[in-house]
């Protein structure tokens, strides 16, 4: 089942800083993330999955990515069985 974590578990899970993760946000890069309220953000785990994936595979074409409160990016289209209910 997938989990909605916070930007720590994902740092932890990359390697990264929280600071890098905001960064990236910034450019609109990284793991696909959920604003929540404008100072809460989540991820979806199996999301962030699918993006290392995708960055072992092809780096280029899973690089870039938008936020849920902007433009919405096809992976953010998927349904997700385990947190769509409608599936």
């Amino acid at each position: 089942m997938s989990r909605i974590i916070t930007p720590s578990e994902v740092a932890e899970q990359l390697d990264v800083s929280e600071e890098d993760l905001a960064y990236w946000r910034s450019l609109g890069l990284g793991p696909v993330w959920l604003t929540i309220k404008p100072d809460t953000i989540r991820y979806v785990d199996s999301t962030v999955h699918q993006w290392i994936i995708g960055q072992v595979k092809d780096p280029e074409t899973t690089l870039r990515v938008s936020s849920s409160d902007v433009v919405v990016a096809p992976l953010q289209k998927e349904r997700l069985p385990d947190v769509d209910s409608s599936v």
